[in-house]
């Protein structure tokens, strides 16, 4: 675990403080090298899960009384598990950390639906919201599983998170006049470079805490990625590649892409690169596994991904199982061993596509795998080697249609026998909890 370790000694302590967290999960890790995780049974994956993002629930997320509310709803209609972001997309947490900044010190406003000012002059300080969620979910039933979005750390536009407190962490994008910007010109989230010792230690102590801390029925691991195709491209980066290879690059960022006429090509080395992205993120959900199952043997471990393998490359994930890695132009050996279907008890894929079947989605002029069963039926495929799968939809597409919405959720029941659904904001917006509660 080179790179997972690398910055344990001879680095800075982050401002907030985590040195100690750093030191736990070391020890950890270097446990786990002899005697492995605990062995449990695999935890039950959900049958119908239901995200909470932070920022478009946080004024639920701001009193009991709410959240009791929400999960009444969700109890009567059949619902599960609940994920609650521990962390959110741009790096602030919604529980009580020791070094992670809370939500409510957060100066952005929200300027879109639902509508709010900063939280750090409203939101309040006696709640835990987290504490809360899992309190009032197992009084009824309901299993809590604790999402930590891993890398992104920054939120463009508005300039906060720890990529632009520390930008030595940015992730580093190719531009296609070969130009590198940092990645707070690309996006709306800055994403921390995944390649990075203290970065992988940061987000590895958030895990810890979170598992640690709170009775969580499990954790899920979400934006465990790259940014995208285009990183990254920092000194760090390339120096790690070049060490993975055993050999310095010849010509620097071309023998990986090339920038021409406007466009970014394939280099010579092209497919090394994307089968090295794939092992640094590898490497860092079974040292997240480690983490979590050396503090809580039997609690689920899980990841949420795009669902759209077939591009899925670009961020550098292959969340097949090694079995279940399919022939492709631009996989070999390297992509395959780093597979992560076979690390985690289940493995959500987002299904975002509004059309149902594939027949849908052939009249509208796309592959089959892009459409809900089409999707479904390929991450079944993929996950043959280890992982249960459990497709994903975003609500959003089927707004004012609520029987093309049942009939996306029906089909990944059937294919899955389990579901998450995203997000709470458009149960509550739409008033589908009816419609959901008739699925059963």
């Amino acid at each position: 675990m080179t790179y997972l370790v690398g910055g344990v000694t001879g680095k800075s302590c982050h401002p907030m403080e985590y040195c100690c967290v750093r030191v736990a999960i070391f020890v950890l890790l270097a446990m786990s090298l002899t005697a492995g995780s605990p062995v449990a049974a695999a935890p039950p994956a959900p049958k119908l899960a239901v995200w909470m993002e932070v920022s478009a629930n946080l004024p639920i997320f701001a009193s009991r009384a709410q959240i009791a509310a929400v999960l009444d709803r969700a109890k009567a209609a059949g619902v599960t598990d609940v994920i609650p972001e521990a962390k959110n997309a741009w790096g602030f947490v919604l529980y009580e950390s020791t070094f992670a900044p809370h939500i409510r010190t957060s100066t952005v406003p929200r300027v879109w639906d639902p509508v709010y000012d900063a939280p750090a002059t409203w939101f309040p300080a006696d709640i835990d919201p987290l504490r809360v969620v899992i309190e009032e979910a197992h009084a009824r039933g309901i299993r809590v599983h604790a999402a930590v979005n891993v890398f992104g750390e920054g939120l463009n536009g508005a300039g906060v998170g720890l990529a632009f407190d520390r930008p030595g962490w940015m992730a580093q994008h190719l531009a296609p006049d070969g130009s590198i910007i940092p990645g707070s010109q690309v996006g709306m989230i800055a994403f921390a470079n995944p390649v990075h010792p203290e970065v992988q230690l940061y987000e590895l102590a958030v895990i810890q805490e979170v598992a640690r801390m709170y009775d969580v029925d499990g954790i899920v691991l979400d934006r465990i990625r790259f940014p995208d195709g285009t990183a990254d491209f920092s000194d760090l980066s390339r120096a790690a590649f070049e060490e993975w290879l055993g050999h310095p690059l010849e010509s620097w960022p071309d023998d990986i892409l090339i920038p021409l006429g406007g466009h970014l090509v394939r280099g010579p080395l092209f497919a090394d690169w994307i089968a090295w992205r794939a092992r640094i993120i590898h490497q860092f959900v079974r040292a997240a596994e480690t983490v979590v199952h050396g503090i809580k043997p039997d609690i689920a471990f899980a990841a949420y991904v795009g669902g759209w393998y077939p591009t899925y490359w670009q961020v550098g994930v292959n969340w097949a199982s090694r079995d279940g890695t399919p022939e492709l132009p631009w996989v070999g050996p390297g992509w395959k061993e780093a597979a992560i279907g076979g690390l985690v008890d289940f493995l959500m894929m987002g299904l975002f596509y509004a059309p149902v079947s594939p027949f849908d989605a052939i009249r509208a002029g796309s592959p089959p795998w892009l459409s809900v069963e089409g999707g479904a039926a390929m991450a079944r495929d993929l996950l043959a080697g280890g992982g249960v799968p459990i497709g994903s939809l975003l609500l959003s597409l089927y707004e004012d249609q609520p029987g093309q919405f049942r009939a996306a959720l029906d089909t990944v029941l059937a294919l899955h026998g389990g579901a998450m659904l995203f997000d709470l904001v458009f149960l509550e917006r739409y008033g589908w909890w009816d419609v959901l509660g008739a699925t059963r």
